[in-house]
């Protein structure tokens, strides 16, 4: 029966090595594979691959693979499989190892070490890994297969953004600020303000600024929040990310410009109502000052500027008898009646 140092050893040897620590979990029952077993502690990979830790009296004899129960503390051994597989969260990769977080919160390292280093090199006959282009954020399902000889196989797939690693917390809303700081904040759907720590420059890999809508997913580190992974799911019109009214141009409700027909004036000279030249309903639109309306007549054609609040400032009468403006009305001279 190997030692459990040589356990260690060999999930080194097999590309497989854990980075952190992650905190113990005591529960009554537990049921899953063995990823590793070292002293007390156990991770084991559940039905769905997600892995946690579970507190147990001993770790002794168990190895990746063992197929347990947990009750109480103590594991009790069921059988074992040559083939486990568990999801993760790429943190970083490179062309020869990948190292991702699982769901009990610690790092594992992929790859990157390869026969003659350290104890227990010995231990695999042929490491075999087959490492995509990953990027940090993305989900991954690493499958390491070991045969009766020794050899190990380590494969990864990469899972939809959205798979459930295990205790990760997930959050939608507008970005609100991308200060390029190493952090982001966004604003969700119910109000909340979150910032978020970018350890992995999700924002940048993903060209996300102010304004674009976005699904993080998050774990908390003491009271920080760490970002892992981002999807763009579209643009906020919402809040201070609303369009600006002075460039709308065609909705009095919004502000901007209403061009129409005069069919209403409140008799206070509070408001007026127009007809929208483009076939819209009409609308009632308040004034700033009922000054705003002096030589307005029910029947004119207008031009109405609002500010952001939808509240006309100005009201110009626009000409369309297609005279020459520079034409007097006759009242005061010159329209050929003296000649």
């Amino acid at each position: 029966m190997p030692s459990l140092r040589s356990l260690s050893a060999l999930a080194c040897a097999a590309g497989a090595c854990a980075l952190a620590p992650a905190s113990s979990l005591a529960a009554a029952l537990h049921h899953g594979v063995v990823l590793s077993a070292a002293h007390h502690q156990l991770k084991l990979v559940d039905r769905s691959h997600r892995v946690s830790d579970v507190r147990v009296r001993s770790a002794g004899g168990l190895r990746r693979g063992a197929v347990v129960t947990v009750r109480g503390g103590r594991a009790h051994v069921r059988g074992h499989v040559g083939r486990i597989s568990f999801l993760g969260r790429v943190v970083r990769s490179s062309g020869r190892a990948t190292v991702v977080r699982l769901g009990d919160g610690s790092r594992l390292k992929v790859g990157g070490n390869r026969g003659g280093h350290g104890r227990g090199a010995h231990a695999a006959s042929t490491l075999t890994v087959d490492l995509q282009g990953l990027t940090p954020g993305e989900t991954v399902l690493i499958t390491i297969s070991t045969d009766a000889q020794g050899n190990v196989a380590i494969a990864i797939k990469v899972e939809p953004a959205a798979t459930d690693i295990g205790d990760e917390q997930q959050a939608g809303g507008y970005v609100t600020d991308d200060g390029g700081d190493g952090t982001f904040a966004i604003r969700t759907g119910d109000g909340r303000g979150l910032r978020f720590e970018d350890p992995q420059q999700l924002l940048d890999a993903a060209d996300v600024g102010e304004c674009d809508t976005v699904d993080v997913s998050y774990h908390a580190e003491g009271r920080a929040l760490l970002a892992d992974a981002l999807r763009v799911t579209g643009t906020s019109d919402q809040g201070s990310c609303a369009p600006d009214p002075q460039s709308s141009g065609d909705d009095g409700s919004d502000g901007g410009e209403v061009d129409g027909v005069v069919t209403a004036l409140a008799a206070d000279g509070s408001s007026l109502t127009v007809a929208p030249d483009d076939g819209s309903d009409a609308t009632t639109i308040p004034v700033s000052d009922a000054s705003v309306l002096d030589g307005v007549i029910v029947g004119d054609d207008v031009a109405v500027i609002t500010d952001t609040d939808g509240t006309a400032t100005e009201v110009d009468v626009l000409d369309t008898s297609g005279e020459d403006p520079g034409t007097g009305d006759g009242s005061d001279s010159g329209d050929g009646t003296d000649a």
